[in-house]
């Protein structure tokens, strides 16, 4: 809620030009996000695992490797990244000093994810939701003050990279109890095997979810463009309203795999669970999408309204097939990463051909992610 606020806040404060601006750069950190989902996704899965037989002592050199490799990896990939922002910025004609700044948040994505991945996989559900409130209520206040003042885009990016630090740094409080055991080392050779199916399926759903609004900005006017990432926005308050109960899943299904016990019902009341969430979510946007844009963002949004219900299912399937891959993962199914890469294709070529207005382009968006739900329950049961 905290974290759609902030939107929402810009989304009024910076208007439809700056805020498309702002859009494509929140894309940009979807991508860079993706060693962040993927890591904390790792460390959580080998929590559960240590967690089973309370080996804190293993957990803990967990800790320390994952945050020495995280701070050594975001150092490399910024610096190899500076020609691509250099690109990104000339390309969709964004400053490049607010590119470069944005990408600082490269290390707080490789070093947060572990401490949250551990809460994640002891189901320290509360302290990780916690640490998670005070990140973006921070992130809230922040923005909405240096904003004001006249920072704009600036000011927004800054309020970002303050809350991730303190989140960071908060985040090793309810870890204290583990951080006192004496570190056993642990063998971790297999970890970038296991760890390329989840990045790849990860790499999936974020492409998925950010590539149009990236294409938008590419082939529409900046206030169309700004426009619409107002309808992505809106579309990604489902995803994310219903990522909890993919992420307490989980950790509940990996130990329940490990510990040799059925997972399967665990994995239909969560698919329940979402679906109900999803479909209470596209009646609020069938029926009320134009009150929901005025009250939200106000009247000079408007005219996305006609497209909220396509990009709100879209969003479903994307909800629905980030469930199914994560309890793939939890229960050791074979991944293809050419399959997961081909839905990716195949969105963009449908975005590319059917650019001729927002609403053509929203089925196409609509298309691609019912495909990519499909593709991942074939994949499920193929992996079996």
């Amino acid at each position: 809620i905290l974290n759609f606020i902030f939107q929402f806040s810009m989304a009024r404060m910076l208007g439809p030009i700056e805020f498309g601006v702002f859009a494509v750069l929140m894309s940009m950190l979807y991508f860079m996000a993706i060693p962040s989902d993927s890591i904390q996704t790792v460390i959580s899965r080998y929590t559960s695992k240590f967690n089973v037989n309370k080996e804190n002592g293993k957990i803990k050199y967990l800790i320390g490797r994952s945050l020495k490799k995280g701070l050594f990896f975001a150092l490399l990939v910024y610096i190899l990244l500076i020609p691509f922002f250099y690109f990104f910025s000339y390309f969709l004609s964004i400053s490049f000093p607010l590119v470069l700044l944005t990408g600082l948040l490269l290390f707080t994505f490789f070093l947060i994810p572990t401490t949250r991945g551990v809460l994640q996989g002891q189901k320290k559900f509360n302290s990780l939701g916690f640490n998670m409130i005070f990140d973006s209520g921070i992130k809230v206040l922040i923005s909405i003050y240096l904003v004001f003042i006249g920072w704009k885009v600036y000011g927004a990016v800054i309020s970002i990279l303050i809350g991730s630090i303190i989140a960071l740094t908060l985040s090793f409080i309810p870890l204290r109890k583990t951080l006192s055991e004496k570190s056993e080392r642990v063998n971790f050779s297999g970890i970038y095997g296991y760890s390329s199916p989840i990045i790849f399926s990860i790499l999936a759903i974020l492409l998925m979810q950010s590539l149009d609004v990236i294409l938008a900005k590419r082939f529409f006017s900046p206030e169309i463009a700004g426009q619409y990432a107002v309808a992505n926005l809106i579309g990604k308050m489902i995803f994310f309203g219903t990522l909890a109960i993919s992420k307490s899943m989980f950790p509940l299904s990996s130990e329940k795999f490990d510990g040799g016990k059925d997972t399967n019902k665990l994995f239909y009341r969560s698919l329940i669970m979402v679906l109900i969430l999803c479909i209470g979510a596209l009646i609020i946007l069938f029926l009320f999408s134009k009150l929901l844009v005025k009250i939200l963002f106000g009247e000079e949004y408007l005219s996305v309204s006609t497209i909220l219900f396509n990009i709100g299912l879209a969003f479903s399937f994307i909800s629905l097939s980030n469930l199914v891959i994560l309890y793939g993962i939890s229960v050791n199914r074979k991944i293809n990463t050419f399959y997961m890469a081909t839905f990716i294709f195949i969105q963009v070529i449908l975005l590319w051909l059917f650019k001729n207005s927002l609403y053509s382009f929203s089925i196409a968006m609509m298309v691609s992610s019912l495909l990519l739900f499909i593709g991942s329950l074939i994949i499920l049961w193929k992996g079996r």
